[in-house]
């Protein structure tokens, strides 16, 4: 049976279970990307998780959501997000580097 590329990143990245539709499976997760509008709330997760470094090949935090400035909050979130990245050994891309979905192609 010809696998198309879905079904062959999902053999190639198989933990447990059957590639039978319906069922349950595991899969190795090779990046993460996560950015400044929701990577606050996946940095508390990990924390509470009680994760102690990214087990994958790359994740990135990049901040190019929340930019503007009108208060504190925003900047606050990002000094959080930077530490975050240090803590769980994530890649930081700092507010200017670029939109984060091509820049992290």
């Amino acid at each position: 049976m010809t696998l198309n590329v879905t079904k062959k990143l999902i053999k190639d990245h198989l933990v447990f279970g059957e590639m039978i539709p319906g069922n349950e499976i595991g899969l190795k997760i090779d990046q993460t990307l996560t950015q400044d509008a929701t990577g606050t709330m996946v940095m508390l997760e990990l924390e509470a998780m009680g994760i102690e470094r990214a087990q994958t090949e790359a994740s990135a935090q990049y901040v190019d959501h929340n930019l503007i400035q009108v208060d504190s909050k925003n900047p606050d979130d990002h000094l959080f997000l930077q530490s975050a990245a240090h803590r769980f050994g994530l890649y930081y891309s700092k507010p200017g580097n670029g939109v984060s979905h091509p820049v992290h192609m």
